[in-house]
């Protein structure tokens, strides 16, 4: 299959919402009081678990037949979903791309859908997969301009991949800084090319007081409210 790698797509509404290891959907905006919280973010997984997908790929006659390589997560009920643009990246390295697969939790076993590259997105580490078939669970996207740093955030995913089994673990934390991208080095000869071009064109990411693992690129990222 041929790799093409789109500067800009249907999607590129949601490139702001990106860091470099974690890809951040602004689920459910709004401050969290310490009564409520708990009751949130019970209500929020449940919410979001049948969403959350692991990405990798499937051959039925080799042992393991799956391989991971990250999470992501649907926002579509056509099957549009996202992920980190270096876990696709690594499954290209592997010559590996036709067998791409999504999984997703089932009483302890996984149900596979077979997926496909719709668009990438290396600045922001970011890629959009279709799953064939329609009708899935999906999570709504929200509004990053109404973040602020100190909200409660929790991310949702699988962190170091299947050794814990295919079930989404949370982590929780807040939003401890939002600022430009910036990368500082040493001296100049230490820059590059992608950092030169990320200095002059600036973008905004989320800096999180959050424990996030190997396998955990591509995670869900929400923001609680209160419940009504």
């Amino acid at each position: 299959m041929k790799r093409n790698i789109h500067k800009k797509s249907h999607c590129s509404y949601m490139i702001h919402f990106f860091s470099y290891l974690v890809l951040l959907l602004l689920l459910i905006c709004g401050n969290v009081t310490a009564q409520n919280y708990s009751t949130s973010l019970v209500k929020t997984i449940k919410k979001v678990k049948p969403s959350i997908i692991a990405v990798g790929t499937y051959h039925p006659l080799s042992r393991p037949p799956v391989k991971f390589y990250g999470t992501g997560f649907v926002y579509s009920k056509n099957g549009y979903a996202i992920t980190a643009e270096h876990v696709i990246s690594a499954i290209y390295q592997k010559d590996d791309i036709d067998n791409l697969y999504a999984f997703f939790p089932k009483t302890g076993n996984s149900e596979k859908v077979k997926a496909r590259v719709v668009t990438e997105n290396k600045r922001y580490d970011l890629s959009i997969i279709k799953l064939e078939g329609s009708g899935f669970s999906y999570v709504q996207l929200g509004d990053s301009s109404t973040v602020e740093e100190g909200q409660s955030i929790a991310l949702c995913g699988y962190p170091y991949g299947p050794v814990f089994g295919l079930y989404p673990t949370t982590h929780t934390g807040v939003i401890s800084n939002i600022s430009p991208i910036a990368i500082p080095v040493k001296n100049m000869s230490l820059l590059s090319n992608r950092m030169i071009t990320a200095l002059k064109d600036p973008y905004t990411i989320f800096q999180l007081d959050c424990t996030a693992f190997p396998g955990n690129s591509g995670d869900l990222c929400s923001y609680l409210k209160p419940v009504r």
